[in-house]
């Protein structure tokens, strides 16, 4: 029983362990990636970069599904055409 119970005790540490390392190792990899990845070079807001201005109605209809969806916590930053 009590060799069972290392045995246990061993393989949680070990798990807890590698899980750890990943959980920091995401973490690290995620603040290296914003530090040193460029970012898009953002247009002015009075140019439109080749694609159509999208209408009134239709910001307002997706802001209002973005809405329904999230709950009112969520909110439209940008709206770009694909």
């Amino acid at each position: 029983m009590e060799f069972g119970l290392t045995i246990m005790a061993v393989g949680m540490i070990t798990v807890f362990s590698i899980l750890g390392l990943v959980v920091l190792g995401g973490k690290i990899m995620i603040l290296l990636i914003n530090r040193f990845a460029s970012e898009e070079e953002k247009a002015p807001p009075n140019q439109s970069s080749g694609n159509q201005q999208i209408d009134n109605a239709k910001i307002s209809v997706l802001a209002a599904a973005v809405a329904t969806v999230t709950g009112g916590k969520g909110k439209i930053t940008s709206i770009k055409k694909l």
